[in-house]
């Protein structure tokens, strides 16, 4: 399969019968770190990060999550940063009748959500030929708005794993321990230089490039980010 054959899927998707319309009753917002169905047990196995303003919103948040009929079993709540309002929440839900279930039924190479305002907003890369037939089975699932498919280059949409050299990957984290990224910093370049055997000119061309590498796949997340509530 070619990648002119793939297309960007863009839609947002409201969805009666589960439990991202309790997002509508509170300022928060989730997204999918991992869903695994398991369609003969009726269940997918999932892992969410949440992000509120307010630690009461989230305590009333999960407190209608763990009662609502889609949701099976709470297994733990990981408190990442209370101060700032991040929290994981690994979990069951049933598998019928859930969007997860039906993604799980075609040819998905990328995918990114955003849970918020009673909405499920995705991107998908996916085969061009399958994107009408999901289309149709999504109005059947709930309220579907705004579905765009458009041509995409799965090469240039994804940034690479490994465009990190070693030199430039050694070099940032031995920045990063430190403390050259802390503010103020703990060390400056010279003294950094010192410490890895590096002169100061070859230390900053090393991590001028690396942080160009590692900008752009920041950059790329909050095109993505943007992608997913252009509708706001």
């Amino acid at each position: 399969m070619s990648s002119l054959d793939l297309g960007l899927v863009a839609f947002k998707i409201e969805h009666e019968d589960c439990w991202t319309r309790l997002t509508s009753d509170y300022p928060i917002t989730i997204r999918t770190l991992f869903a695994k169905p398991f369609k003969e047990k009726n269940v997918i196995l999932g892992m969410d990060e949440i992000k509120v303003s307010k630690i009461d919103d989230f305590k009333g948040f999960m407190r209608k999550f763990k009662r609502h009929d889609s949701i099976h079993e709470i297994i733990e709540i990981f408190k990442l940063d209370i101060r700032r309002g991040i929290y994981r929440v690994l979990f069951k839900e049933r598998y019928n009748d859930m969007l997860m279930s039906l993604l799980n039924t075609y040819t998905i190479f990328y995918y990114k959500d955003l849970i918020k305002n009673g909405y499920e907003r995705l991107i998908l890369i996916m085969p061009l030929e399958e994107a009408n037939t999901l289309k149709l089975e999504l109005k059947a699932l709930g309220k579907l708005f705004d579905f765009r498919v458009k041509n995409v280059n799965i090469n240039s949409f994804i940034p690479t794993f490994f465009d990190l050299s070693k030199q430039e990957r050694n070099v940032i984290m031995k920045a990063v321990e430190k403390g050259y990224y802390n503010y103020p910093r703990e060390v400056n370049l010279e003294e950094l230089g010192n410490t890895i055997g590096l002169s100061k000119p070859t230390l900053e061309e090393y991590i001028r490039k690396a942080e160009n590498k590692i900008m752009r796949k920041i950059f790329n997340e909050i095109m993505q980010y943007d992608l997913l509530l252009e509708d706001e």
